[in-house]
């Protein structure tokens, strides 16, 4: 009966993606009258084979030997329940491809575009432990350099995307409160701060900081400065973000700033003037993938320009007419 059921479940899951027995012999290297003769259950591929034949198909072993195919109404659902229960990064590649394959062809329905969805969901919260657990790792290690500022500051910004950032908050006001000697703890509370909206009390932690160590952290100017700019406070926000080129020119953070700040005043001219530093700055260190989007922001600031400096033109002349 397990030979019946393994030949039967082969052919059902080499008709679901519309394969020859040519195409799936050829993936798992092996000849196509082998895959004949187990699908008409004359014979049974080897222990050696039939992982393969599971990874391939994106089942259990167990599954290959099941009587029925189950209830689900296609192979993409059926993936989408795989993925649930595993939680694997390959099993949710398949779903999603499975899914892709349904959609291109035309034949589903609302309830195979809900359960796209579904698949989506489970791997946010997937991606989501993954990156917690990811930043929670490399912050146990003794090492204190950039890379473990940098990750609790990431840490602190996904806390507070995904509901948290309260916990983040009471987290790096106790690290100060623990040891306010270490600048580190500061930062993280500045961050957190910034995270959650409180940006008058993102200004006042940066005086207390400044107080304390010094201006000599570049850091702190990115969040004071993108505080400033939330506050409408344009002139202090530049006055941070040029201070942070002054103490740290490998930071890009206030360059793009500066961009998004003059776009969101309409002041396109100057907008370019900022995607030029920071083409200028991608082209010294070689990020030539950063530069395709920033060098598409620059030909939009100067396209607005020129709408703006035309509709100027057009209302002056309408004016002296």
């Amino acid at each position: 009966m397990e030979q019946i059921n393994l030949g039967n479940n082969i052919k059902r899951l080499r008709n679901a993606r519309q394969m020859t027995q040519e195409q799936v012999a050829q993936a798992l290297n092996v000849s196509f009258q082998a895959v004949s003769k187990w699908e008409k259950c004359v014979t049974v591929p080897d222990t050696l084979t039939l992982p393969r034949i599971a990874a391939f198909f994106g089942v259990t072993i167990d599954e290959l030997f099941l009587p029925e195919p189950g209830s689900y109404p296609n192979n993409a659902q059926r993936l989408l329940a795989v993925y649930e229960a595993s939680r694997d990064q390959d099993d949710f590649i398949r779903a999603d491809a499975e899914f892709k394959k349904l959609f291109a062809g035309g034949a589903y329905t609302r309830d195979d575009e809900r359960a796209y969805g579904v698949l989506y969901e489970y791997h946010m919260y997937y991606c989501r432990d993954k990156a917690l657990k990811q930043y929670e790792k490399l912050l146990s290690a003794p090492e204190r350099d950039w890379v473990a500022r940098s990750v609790r500051q990431q840490r602190m910004y996904l806390l507070s995307q995904i509901g948290r950032g309260g916990d983040a908050l009471e987290e790096a006001r106790a690290a100060v409160l623990a040891a306010p000697e270490d600048p580190d703890n500061h930062l993280a509370l500045i961050s957190a701060l910034y995270w959650n909206g409180r940006y008058e009390e993102v200004l006042e932690a940066l005086e207390a900081a400044v107080a304390r160590f010094g201006d000599t952290q570049a850091a702190l100017h990115v969040y004071a400065g993108d505080a400033c700019g939330k506050l409408r406070r344009y002139e202090e926000a530049f006055a941070h973000w040029e201070r942070v080129a002054a103490l740290d020119p490998e930071y890009a953070d206030p360059l793009y700033s500066m961009a998004d700040c003059w776009h969101e005043q309409g002041e396109y001219a100057r907008e370019a003037e900022a995607w030029e530093r920071v083409i200028d700055w991608l082209t010294k260190r070689g990020y030539v993938h950063e530069l395709i989007s920033a060098r598409e922001r620059l030909r939009r600031a100067r396209q607005a320009q020129e709408v703006s400096v035309g509709g100027i033109a057009e209302e002056n002349g309408s004016e002296s007419g």
